[in-house]
């Protein structure tokens, strides 16, 4: 029998940007993850949608769609930001850097 590595999916959390998404707010971004971060956790207190680059723009329609209060992992480039946008009403966006 083969043993995978029970611990794959266990990160250490890091620094964590917050956003305050509203209609407007796609181009607001995070400050830059930190160097051989690969990997986010990104939760929200109400339904908005994100986008992670060098110089990311969310859009409602094109960007990725999260639902409140569900966490998310995202696999990303170190350097990279995030931008989070609503269709309406604002949110709060928590994107926190995770390790192993």
């Amino acid at each position: 029998m083969a043993y995978s590595n029970i611990n794959s999916n266990v990160f250490r959390p890091g620094v964590t940007h917050t956003l305050s998404a509203t209609t407007t707010s796609g181009a607001t971004r995070t400050s830059a993850f930190t160097t051989q971060i690969n990997q986010v956790m990104v939760t929200v207190t109400a339904a908005c949608f994100v986008e992670f680059g060098g110089t990311p723009t969310a859009l409602v329609a094109s960007s990725v769609y999260l639902a409140a209060g569900t966490p998310y992992i995202f696999s990303v480039s170190e350097a990279n930001k995030a931008a989070a946008i609503t269709g309406t009403g604002t949110a709060s966006v928590y994107v926190t850097e995770l390790s192993r």
